[in-house]
């Protein structure tokens, strides 16, 4: 379908891009997509994409040069895009809730317990190794921390990589 703009201003081509864009923007088929996206330093979650279109520019925008997106989604198709981050399959936000926080026990138990040991031994470190900031977490947080482990609910389904129409290119 071609249209004959040139019977517009350009304030009237900007209003209708505009409106163009809100509409794409705001159209939902029916999928989630929860965007991690990590940019000099920042680190937010964008949970306002509603479709793979919009999805793609974000992609687009955050290619590796100026940070990365990590995608999830239920939606089961998304093969063809092309992101420099993850593209994950989750079946529910549930379960990619339940997954990062696993995660991030998973991850930060073993971190936290070693920065506590280095402050508890600063005293035998030469001075230019010692640590200068006591650690944020206190035993009693990573005792909760363990604790949370141990009984976490393990009935949820992590997320697993979408094959990518160019990830056979990689290898």
């Amino acid at each position: 379908m071609e249209m004959d703009l040139s019977k517009y201003s350009i304030d009237e081509l900007v209003e209708l891009r505009n409106t163009i864009n809100g509409v794409i923007s705001d159209y939902r088929d029916g999928y989630f997509y929860i965007c991690n996206v990590r940019s000099y330093g920042r680190n937010w979650v964008d949970k306002w994409i509603h479709n793979t279109h919009t999805l793609q520019e974000l992609c687009y925008q955050y290619d590796g040069e100026d940070g990365i997106v990590d995608v999830f989604s239920n939606n089961p198709d998304l093969s063809k895009i092309d992101n420099y981050g993850n593209v994950m399959y989750v079946p529910t936000i549930e379960d990619y809730e339940k997954s990062k926080k696993y995660d991030f026990l998973v991850r930060i138990i073993p971190e936290a317990e070693e920065t506590l040991a280095e402050w508890g031994n600063r005293d035998n470190i030469p001075f230019q190794y010692r640590p200068r900031f006591e650690p944020f977490y206190t035993r009693e947080v990573i005792d909760r921390f363990k604790s949370e482990l141990e009984n976490f609910d393990m009935s949820f389904v992590a997320p697993v990589p979408v094959k990518r129409i160019y990830d056979d290119e990689e290898e």
